[in-house]
This record gives C-alpha cells, sequence and structure tokens, in this order.
C-alpha cells in the first residue's frame, strides 16, 4: 500500500471535491467526486472496499500520487469531474464516446455572423445537435436560408463588392452590401435561434399570418413563396419520421447495457436520434459529459428514468424539467429510445459474429477490428479515379471515406492505379486491421508491389474475386469459396458494394461536371466564372436553359450576357 498516497489521503478535509489519482509516469488514472474529500478517498485503500469493487482496487494498486481540488457544493464536484474526465479520458473512468461523427449546424461569431455545417467544434461561436443525419441538416439549413436569409458564404465581408445570386433568390439579405442594417440581421439571426432552440410553432404561424396578408393583397406571386416554404418546412416534418406535439421541446435519454440513446425533439421534430458507446455509465454521468463537459445546448426539458431526488436537485436551475415521462407521448418516446438501443445491440452482435468468423476462416494474424476496401472507377480510362471505405467493427465509418483521383494515368490500367491509391494513402494513413481489394490474383499482385515500393510489409490484404465470388490471398493460403448467404461472405460483399457505390458517384460527378461544362462553353460572353455563378445558381444546363431572363440578370448583371444565354436556349431548343 503506498504511504506517500495514505499520508495525504489522511490529510484531506472532509469538504466536496474532485480528487485526482495519478500513475508513477504522472499520467491521470482516474478522477472522482465526493461530498466529503477524506473519507471516499481513503476508502479505496480498504480490504472491505476491494472484496465488493475490483476496480477500485486496481486504481488503489496502481496510483503512485494523489491530487485534490476543493469546491463549495456537490455540485459544482459533479460539473468539475466531468470536465476533467472528458479532457483527461482517464484509464478507470467512465466516458462518453460517440459511435459515429455527428454533424451541427455552427453560427459565427462574426458581425454578421454566417451558418454553416460542421462535425467538429472548433471555431468560436454557436453551435446546434448534434444531428442524426447530413440529409437532415442539409434540408434544415436551406429551409432556414428561405425563411431568415442568414448568410452562409464566410468570406471577408469587406471585401465583397457585389451580392451573389443567393441574395437574388432570396435566400440571404445581402450584408455584405448593406442590404440590411445590423439590427435587421439581429433580428432574423435571434429568430432562426428560437426556431432552432424549438419555437417553430411562432414560425409557422408567421408564415401563415404573411401568406394570407400577401394574398389579400392579392400579391399572390409572394404568397406562393410563402406556401412553398411552408410546403419545405412540412417535408422537414415528414423526413424525420416520429410524431411528436408541435410544442415539444425535449431530450429523451435511455442509458442501458453499455449504451445511451438520445432523441432531441424541438417543436415537435425529431432532429436528432443518437446512439453513444457508454460502458458502466449512468444517466448522471451521461447528463454531466454531454450537456456540461461537451457543451452541447440544455434542452427545456430532459425525460430519463433512474434518477435520484438529489440528482434531480442538482440539475434543476438549468432544465425547467428532468425526471420521468410527465405523459403518454413521452413514455411512447422514451420507448422508442430504448428501442434504438435495442436495434444497435443487434446490430453489434452481428457484426461481431461475422468478424470472428472471418478472422478464424481467413485465418488472419489481427482481429479485423478495421477494414477498408478500395476500388476504381473509369469509362474507358477517362477520369480514372478511386475510393477507400472504412469499417469500424462492422460498420461504416463514411467521415472517414475518402476519394482519389488518379490523373497519372495515359491509358486504362487497374493495377498501377491500384497501386498509385496504395502508395498515396498508405504512405500518410495507417494500415488497418485489413485491406479489401476488388479483383483477384492481378489485383493483389498490383498491392504488393505497390508496399513494397514504400517499404511496407506488415500487412493483411484479401481480394474478392466477384465471378466465382472467391476471397483470395497473396500467401500460399488456398482460395476460400463461401456460400452466398455465409455471414462473412455477405459482410465483405457489402463492404466491396459500398467501394463501388463510393467510387462510382464521384466518377458520376467528374463525368457529369465535364458534360455540363462543355455543353456552355460556346455561348458568347460567357466566360468561366459566369459559367460557375450559372451552374451554381440554376444547378444543371436544362436549369439554365429554362430560367427566366429576370433570374439571368440576377447572376449576370449584365443585359448583353442574358441575351446571349436566351438566344442560346432559343436555338437548344429548336435541336
Amino acid at each position: 500500500m503506498n504511504e506517500k498516497i495514505l499520508n495525504k489521503a489522511s490529510q484531506l478535509p472532509e469538504e466536496p471535491g474532485v480528487y485526482i489519482f495519478k500513475d508513477q509516469k504522472g499520467v491521470v488514472v482516474y478522477v472522482g467526486k465526493a461530498k466529503k474529500l477524506k473519507r471516499r478517498v481513503l476508502s479505496y485503500f480498504r480490504e472491505s472496499t476491494w472484496a465488493k469493487n475490483e476496480k477500485a482496487k486496481r486504481i488503489a494498486e496502481e496510483a503512485e500520487d494523489l491530487d485534490f481540488i476543493m469546491v463549495t457544493s456537490e455540485r459544482e464536484a459533479l460539473l468539475l469531474e466531468a470536465n476533467l474526465i472528458f479532457n483527461g479520458k482517464p484509464k478507470y473512468n467512465v466516458f462518453l464516446k460517440d459511435s459515429r461523427t455527428y454533424p451541427y449546424i455552427y453560427i459565427s461569431a462574426d458581425q454578421y455572423p454566417y451558418l454553416g455545417i460542421t462535425r467538429t467544434k472548433e471555431l468560436e461561436g454557436s453551435y446546434f445537435g448534434p444531428y442524426t443525419s447530413a440529409g437532415l441538416v442539409r434540408k434544415l439549413l436551406e429551409f432556414l436560408q428561405k425563411v431568415f436569409r442568414i448568410r452562409t458564404c464566410s468570406y471577408d465581408l469587406s471585401r465583397v463588392k457585389k451580392p451573389c445570386f443567393l441574395y437574388h433568390l432570396k435566400m440571404c439579405s445581402a450584408p455584405c452590401v448593406e442590404k440590411v442594417t445590423p439590427e435587421e440581421y439581429r433580428e432574423q439571426l435571434s429568430a432562426l435561434t428560437d426556431f432552432l432552440e424549438g419555437d417553430t410553432l411562432k414560425v409557422r404561424e408567421a408564415l401563415l399570418k404573411r401568406m394570407t396578408v400577401l394574398s389579400e393583397a392579392m400579391q399572390f406571386e409572394r404568397a406562393a413563396e410563402i406556401r412553398d416554404i411552408l410546403s419545405s418546412m412540412d417535408d422537414l416534418y415528414a423526413f424525420q419520421g416520429v410524431e411528436a406535439s408541435l410544442d415539444l421541446k425535449a431530450d429523451i435519454l435511455a442509458v442501458s447495457t453499455g449504451l445511451a440513446a438520445l432523441l432531441q425533439v424541438r417543436g415537435g421534430m425529431l432532429l436528432g436520434k443518437l446512439v453513444f458507446d457508454f460502458p458502466d455509465g449512468t444517466p448522471i454521468d451521461f447528463i454531466t459529459q454531454f450537456y456540461y463537459a461537451k457543451g452541447n445546448r440544455i434542452p427545456k426539458a430532459l425525460i430519463v428514468t433512474g434518477l435520484k431526488k438529489k440528482d434531480i436537485k442538482q440539475f434543476k436551475r438549468d432544465f425547467q424539467y428532468i425526471g420521468d415521462p410527465r405523459d403518454e407521448q413521452e413514455e411512447r418516446l422514451l420507448s422508442i429510445a430504448f428501442k434504438n438501443i435495442d436495434e444497435e445491440q443487434k446490430i453489434r452482435l452481428n457484426a461481431a459474429h461475422s468478424l470472428r468468423q472471418a478472422h478464424q476462416i481467413l485465418g488472419l494474424k489481427r482481429f479485423p477490428s478495421r477494414i477498408e476496401g478500395i476500388d476504381i472507377s473509369h469509362t474507358q480510362g477517362l477520369y480514372t479515379v478511386a475510393s477507400v471505405v472504412v469499417f469500424d467493427n462492422g460498420k461504416p465509418n463514411k467521415s472517414e471515406y475518402r476519394r482519389y483521383r488518379i490523373s497519372e494515368l495515359d491509358e486504362p490500367n487497374d493495377f498501377e492505379a491500384i497501386a498509385t491509391v496504395i502508395k498515396r494513402r498508405y504512405t500518410k494513413h495507417p494500415l488497418p486491421d485489413l485491406l479489401l481489394i476488388d479483383g483477384g490474383e492481378p489485383q493483389l499482385r498490383a498491392v504488393e508491389k505497390a508496399f513494397a515500393e514504400i517499404g511496407m510489409d506488415e500487412y493483411e490484404v484479401v481480394g474478392l474475386a466477384k465471378e466465382f465470388n472467391e476471397l483470395v490471398f497473396l500467401d500460399s493460403r488456398d482460395r476460400v469459396k463461401l456460400k452466398e448467404e455465409h455471414p462473412v461472405l455477405r459482410m465483405i460483399i457489402s463492404i466491396d458494394n459500398e467501394a463501388h457505390r463510393f467510387a462510382i458517384n464521384y466518377h458520376r460527378v467528374l463525368r457529369e461536371r465535364r458534360f455540363q461544362t462543355s455543353r456552355i462553353d460556346d455561348i458568347p460572353g460567357i466566360g468561366p466564372k459566369r459559367k460557375k455563378a450559372l451552374l451554381r445558381a440554376f444547378g444543371s444546363v436544362k436549369g439554365i436553359a429554362e430560367a427566366s431572363e429576370a433570374d439571368l440578370y440576377g447572376v449576370l448583371k449584365n443585359s448583353k450576357a442574358v441575351e446571349a444565354v436566351v438566344q442560346w436556349a432559343n436555338e437548344k431548343s429548336g435541336d
């Protein structure tokens, strides 16, 4: 037993605070809180505690030093502990880990703040979220632009001389050229913030009222614009797929079997359906780490079971309500949260079983926790691209997917393309546990050659020879042929299909970009900048051809250029 720590512990006050155990290198191994510091820390060194708590025994055996921070209340101790755990992630503490990277809506701290989407919280400003789906966030952002007209560009506004096409599309109030006063912009931003915090009903009622006024004034075109905005709002509700009353602004938390699920409902809209790894965590641990340590916005209500009265008391000042469901609707939403945990567990159990089988059947040196799949795509050698998809513990990690454009080749050569992406990726990124290649022995030989050129030999690669659904190796292992329904083959084919889909999508984008660009190259007076502006404003060659003269002028700001586009569109329609 460490006498140094015992001496320190015996001198601790019987006051609230946080205690910190460190190992012989000074690394923090555990952070805890206590109402009475001395009593709590000394308990780690009693054999009666060790008999009931194996973790306490391991902490006492590993600890070589002790530090503490006194606070004035249990609440302060709770919040300080959460911050120290989140920032230091000590070895023996429970800490919240995202099962995937979720997107946020970001509002910058500029004089005229801009809106954006981000998956990190590095910049100064305000963050709303996290949200479950990037698709939902994009739809939400487009709606916010239409209603509140807050800018989405991050330009230095002092250098902007004229408004962009979003102003003409009525999706930005153009603070860059002072089309809106600072006071008006702040009001728009305040209303947008209220909407994101759940005051959706107020926005809807204001839009309906405005549409009615415009209709009565016989301004039918402007009224139709409001109708379209309301329609896009309805689309948002349909997209999120869970019914809730429009006045509900709450988070719904379920913690079970090493996972936490959180539903975020704002103004009747389910904006987040999040799942976190949380082994041995409690609802209190989640609340302190998610809302306080990570700085996520605190909702008006938090629906969660299993809290004691003293726990609820500690958080009363921040939440208008915290505790058990208050009605049938909240009970139903809590049930959905627990069902999300059940579904996540089923998926993980199936994936874990397939990975264990793959490890054994394929004779892999390491357990394939991380698998990366590579695929090549081109059209007769034009725009050769490669994709790399990443699967962690059997699940796609889309935030780590990467695309590579292979411009070094003069003619189609899949083997050289594979070798190129191998060298470009693995000179910068660590090797996965298993690398999956779409192809047989010739493709694997290209991989072998590429790794040799960059001086790597400790890698594990498997090829999928699709013609016979056989798994191929570089060494003396025999080919493995599995039945179509075998979980290992299904897993590998799904990874290969995902790599193929990701490569094809990128290739299609490049082809379409080339096709669209070439179609408008011959319009007189339309150079690269105007071409880019037209494609950004109208989305496609077809959109440009169908645009009205007023909309074209809003983008081009030049009557001769508009005439040239109109003439081109007329000739195109006569082809």
